[in-house]
This record gives C-alpha cells, structure tokens and sequence, in this order.
C-alpha cells in the first residue's frame, strides 16, 4: 500500500542501519522540525531517531511516530550534513553515524532542559572535621572539597567522589549546596606578545568570517596557547562561539585552567563527565549559552548557535582518530566543518603531521611559524648515544647513566623516556626457551614487579601468576629480559639513593586527578627523575628539566607500520620539548643501536623540520601517504579461517576496481581476546577512485556473526 502526504518525516535511528525510516505524523500531533528527536516504533519496541528530512510519498506501509520530543530542532542542519556526509566518506551506516554523535541521554529522549548544575562547599571552611576509621570516602570527598574549595556535580567522576557520599556529608552538616550565577566575563591577557605571536595573531584575525585554515608551527614553549587566547578573545566579543579540541583528556584540566583565567564562561566535553552534564553542555553550547567549549575527540560533533572558529591543539596526535565502530578523524573533521560554516580552523603543533605539511606546501593551509621561546629560555640540544658495544644496566648505558649523574648533581631534573610499561618484556625459561604467551593473544606477556609480582597481557589486560619452575620441562631458571618503566626506575633509584624519583605510566597514575597533583608537584621541586611513557609528553611544563633521556627509540623508527618513524619522531620532539622551559639550557640525548638510521640523523642535525623532509622523500618513493590515498580492511572472529576468507573476498571484490590492493595478510598482533584479525590494504592516487572501489563492498555482509569487519580511510596506524 502507498502513503502520500506532506506528513511524512525520514528519521535517522541510532543503530546499524544504512539509510533512514520513513514514519507518518498522525492528525494530533505537531510535524517534528529537521533536526528534533521523536519517538517511533522499531519492531516489537521503541526506539528514538532524529527527523532528518521530510518525504512526499513512500510506498510502504508507515507506522505513526509516537511523540515529538523536542518543540526546536535539537541537531541544526549543518551537524546532519556532516552526519551525511561521514556516513559516505568513512563507508559506514548512517545509523552508526548519529549513534556516534548523539550523547548518550540524548538517545535516551532525556529533555534538553538547562538548569544549574549541583555544586557543593565545606559548611564552615575553617572547622576541623572528625571521620570515623571506616569513613575513608568522606574523608577523601572533604579533603578534596577543601583544597579545591567546591566541586561541581560534572566533576565528580574525575574526582573519583560518589554522590550519595556528599549527600551524606550533606546531611550532616559538612557541606552544603549552593549556586552561582554564571556571567561571562573576559580579562585581558597581562602578557605581550613576541613579534611572532603577533604576526600569527593578526594572520588569524584578517580571515575571521571566512574560511581558512592555519597550520601554527610553533616549537615546543613557543607561546601557541597564547595566540590561542587572543584570537578566541576577538573571536567572543563578536558574539560567536570557539571550539577547542585537545587529545587527551590529561590536557582537558589543565587548558581548561588557562584559559578559566581569561574567560569564567567555559564547557568542557570528555569521557570523565557525567551523561547528564555532557548533555547539559551540549545543549547549552547548541542554545548558544556557551561561548566556549573544550573537549576531546568527539565534542568535534557538538552542535553550536553561532561558531566563529575551531582550534585544533597537538593537532598531530594519533588519538583524535577513533580506533574502532565509526574510524573518523576529529582533526578532519573540524576542517571540514569550518570549511561548511566559512570560519578560521586552526591546527596547532610542534610537531605537524606530514599531511598537514603537504598541505601548507600545496597552499591548501596557510602556514604560520613560531620558532624561538618567549624570553631567555632556548631550545634544548639533540645528542646521539651509539649503544654498540656498550654495557647497560636497565637500559642505559654507562655513558649516560654518568650525564644523569651530572645533571642531578647540578641540581637538575632529569627525564627519562621509555615507552613500555612494567618491568620486562619477556619471560621465559632459559632451559628450554619456552615463553609465556597471552592464552587470548598472540603476545608476550609483560612482567610486573609491582604493585604485585604478575605477569599481564597489554594487548587485553588478562592477568597472571609468575611460576617458579617451567611448565614446560619443570626446570628452575625462569628468567626475564627487556626493559620496562619499572626496571628503569628500580636501576636509577639503586644508583642515585638520595634523589627523589616519580615513576609516571598508567600502571602508576590512574586517576586523572593522581596525574594532576603530580604534575604539580613536579613543578614545585627543583631536583629529581622523572621515569615515564608518552604521558610525559602530553604538553606539561617542567621548568627544571635540563636532561632528557630517550630508551629503546630504535623500536618505532623501525616500526613494520610505515607511520611508526613520524610517531617516534613526533615524540621525542614533544618529550624534548619538556627540557630547558626556564633559564637552564637542556640536553637530549637518545640512545640507538642504529645511529646511521637515515630518520634519525635528519631529526638530530635538523630538527622536526629535517626529519619532515627526509620522511617525505621516503613515503613519494613508496607511493604512501600523504602521496596517496590509503584505506585499511580488518576483518577479525572467533573463527580464523572464516575471518581470512571473508577478507579475502573483500580484497578480491576490490581487485576488480582501479586501485591497488594489498593482502589479506595477519594483522601485527594475529590475535587479540580471542578475535583472529586479517588486513589488507587499498591503495589508490586519486581519492574518487578509492571511495568508488570502498562503495562496492561496504555493504558486504559476512557469512556468520563469529566475523566483524570494518573499513579504515586514511588510517592513521596499521596494528
């Protein structure tokens, strides 16, 4: 039977589906603008979708919506185009696509009401309190509540605090609940700008009201934040909005403090928040409420009144690219929606990603340098440490281990960078060579001397107990080899007693709030060892680091994945970067059992900028990105030869088309929780021809539900 009228809505369901619903509105109730949430029936249950768009006719028989949630269009248009349009470029359902952008109580149907958040202070803030022994969480939830001097309900996840604990605390007198009225309120920067920040500046502020985005090269301690806040001053007292977007979540305090001491008026997005505060800021940002957000990879899809710019800070880091469902690009994707509203993007970094390079030298962004510190504080010197022949002992090397001496005894801090957690990468039985493997993966297990001697699998998280003798031929001897951040801090603390050391990985800073009070910590002390993973690069200012040490970097510049070097580069620069931010000049040194690498002579003689060049020249002649266009098949199961054969018939599918196909192979890590995981690669010069070939075969359904497959464009790793 066929439906005709102007009361037919196309509805967007956050589920794997590829295309949208249609539904007819009954008599009673109003037609739903593009954009608000209704409620329809799916199947035997109910679900809630977003009218995208309004249908003539259809030739089904409709169901009726059930409600119309929203009376204004909670979605505005430019947020379902570039739903639209992710679903076509990334090859993936259209339900999937909203499923991704939509918060979780905005699926639920919640109402986007705004009212003002629960806050919380001590009653009386110079009154001592008494705990009893077993009351440690209020404990915890007051001494927290009195350094910071309120808390917020949003901040409570982060806090590592449980709401009925202040509830508590509530009733007893402890705390209470109050409210702020919040105005926006903009206090002028007390710092001048060097002459290059002012020409970047005022760069950025000729294009505001069109497009154009800005590629700020800016060395580490160069001042980018600044120029930052300066334009988003300029741009808010226009009347338009600003969205920052940081990597990490670490980072998320820590700009949000800067730029709280400009503008009072801030939201903030990340997965730390509560669902009810995540929606509140979305819809207020999306009411206009809110003159400036900032947030992590996906607050990219928050819906705005009026945005006037979008800043994209360490616009190189590899976690604006969602690892699995929807693969998208927060980085792309914020210019892409500048580009559609015509405002200034700006991509700010250190260490620029070789695309965005390509770009700059295309004309196709507008390229700003920084290259000097503000005031005295220099740039620290690169050094190579050849490790051959050379005896080490946690994986430093005599030599270096006496200019650690030397710059602790200066009354430096030294920061040594290793990238592997735990103590060692391998255990095994030097009898019999047997090696313990993950049950679930194919991955050595890594050895953890604490908080718990344990052997644990990086790839899944499993867990398990050391043995005493060889499962294999029962023979003592188990032995350990590699070095972990544990070892390295066991080494250092036997070899200088007296210094205090800080162990910084995820093994030993879980929280948030833990990586805060360090990092604060380590600004206030004038001496010490800093022994971590990338988590010390993240753009965290220690004034008293003259030494940083970098282990086992000849790992990643001879990465399998093609993008292993520039990662590597890209972080030892940014590790680099935390040396020599005062008056004290510092060192880098980094030890290799290659000092002929080609990469890693550019990086030390050259600089970033050399390394660019020599990497560049390297992927032109092997036909890579950025040169090409690149898309990754995973296909992965239970089953390893279903898994294999579906991949297979993908990247047959794709042979038939003008691109080049490569694989299927086993992915880096064969096996990862039981899942068997195949790739291959697509390969085309011209973007058209790879989208053409992709949309032959997205819709492609494996033969069993054992099997999950999905599509990668432009792939940022190839694990």
């Amino acid at each position: 039977m066929s439906s005709s009228s102007t009361s037919i809505v196309k509805v967007v369901l956050p589920r794997r589906v590829w295309e949208s619903y249609d539904y007819a509105v009954p008599e009673d109730k109003p037609i739903p603008v593009i954009g608000a949430r209704v409620r329809v029936p799916l199947g035997h249950s109910r679900a809630v979708g977003i009218v995208i768009g309004y249908a003539e006719e259809s030739h089904f028989n409709l169901r009726p919506i059930e409600k119309v949630i929203d009376a204004i269009p909670l979605l505005n248009s430019e947020v379902i185009e570039l739903g639209v349009w992710m679903s076509n470029y990334y090859h993936h359902p259209l339900g999937s696509v909203f499923d991704t952008i939509l918060p979780t109580l905005a699926k639920r149907g919640a109402d986007a009401k705004l009212g003002p958040e629960q806050q919380w202070r001590l009653a009386d803030p110079h009154r001592e309190e008494s705990f009893r022994a077993n009351a440690k969480r209020q404990r915890k939830a007051w001494e927290t509540i009195r350094e910071l001097g309120s808390v917020q309900a949003s901040q409570l996840k982060q806090l590592d605090i449980n709401k009925p604990v202040l509830t508590a605390l509530e009733k007893s007198g402890v705390l209470e609940q109050f409210e702020v009225v919040e105005e926006f309120k903009i206090t002028s920067s007390p710092l001048t700008p060097t002459d290059e920040q002012q020409q970047a500046i005022e760069a950025v502020r000729a294009s505001l009201g069109e497009f154009r985005t800005f590629l700020l090269d800016g060395v580490t301690g160069s001042g980018k934040t600044e120029v930052y806040l300066q334009i988003i001053e300029d741009v808010v007292k226009s009347g338009k909005q600003v969205l920052v977007l940081v990597p990490e979540i670490a980072l998320t305090p820590q700009m949000t403090q800067r730029f709280q001491e400009r503008f009072n008026l801030i939201g903030t997005l990340h997965s730390m928040i509560s669902n009810t505060k995540r929606f509140e800021t979305w819809a207020r940002a999306a009411q206009g409420d809110l003159p400036i957000i900032i947030g992590t990879r996906s607050a990219v899809f928050t819906p705005f009144k009026s945005l006037g710019a979008i800043v994209v800070d360490e616009e190189h880091d590899a976690s604006y690219k969602q690892a699995e469902s929807l693969r998208y690009s927060a980085r792309d994707i914020a210019v892409l929606r500048a580009s559609k509203l015509g405002i200034p993007c700006i991509l700010g970094s250190a260490t620029p990603s070789l695309e965005s390079i390509v770009n700059a030298r295309a004309n196709r962004y507008s390229y700003v340098r920084l290259m000097h510190r503000p005031g005295t504080a220099e740039l620290p010197t690169f050094h190579v440490q050849d490790m051959r022949h050379k005896q080490t002992r946690g994986g430093i090397c005599e030599p270096l281990m006496q200019r650690i001496g030397e710059h602790l005894g200066r009354g430096g801090q030294v920061l040594v960078l290793i990238n592997r957690r735990g103590h060692s990468t391998s255990y095994f039985c030097q009898s019999c060579g047997w090696t313990a493997y993950c049950d679930d993966c194919d991955i050595k297990l890594t050895w953890h001397a604490v908080p718990n001697r344990m052997l644990q699998c990086h790839a899944c998280g499993r867990k398990y107990r050391t043995v005493d003798k060889c499962p294999s031929c029962s023979k003592d001897g188990i032995v350990t080899l590699g070095v972990g951040t544990q070892q390295v801090e066991h080494v250092l603390a036997e070899q200088f007693p007296d210094v205090t050391h800080h162990r910084i990985d995820r093994d030993n800073i879980r929280t948030n709030r833990q990586l805060t009070s360090m990092f604060n910590r380590l600004q206030q002390t004038h001496d010490g060892l800093l022994i971590g993973t990338q988590m010390l690069a993240k753009g965290h200012h220690f004034p008293n680091v003259t030494l940083v040490a970098v282990i086992a970097a000849d790992s990643g510049f001879l990465s399998t994945d093609f993008r292993g070097p520039e990662r590597t580069a890209q972080l030892i620069v940014q590790v680099a970067g935390r040396a020599g931010r005062a008056e004290k000049r510092g060192e880098v040194w980094i030890q290799t059992y290659d000092p002929g690498n080609v990469d890693l002579q550019a990086l030390v003689a050259r600089g970033y900028g050399g390394f660019a060049e020599t990497e560049l020249k390297l992927r032109s002649e092997a036909c890579m990105p950025p040169f090409n266009h690149m898309a990754v098949i995973r296909a992965e199961g239970t089953d390893e030869q279903q898994a294999e054969d579906f991949c297979t018939e993908v990247l047959n599918q794709l042979r038939q088309c003008d691109v080049a196909v490569l694989g299927p192979a086993s992915a880096p890590i064969s096996r990862v929780a039981k899942q068997y995981r195949f790739q291959g690669i697509v390969i085309a010069e011209q973007r058209k021809r790879l989208h053409d070939a992709l949309s032959s075969v997205e819709r492609m359904r494996p033969p069993s539900r054992k099997t999950r497959w999905s599509i990668d464009v432009d792939p940022i790793e190839m694990a």
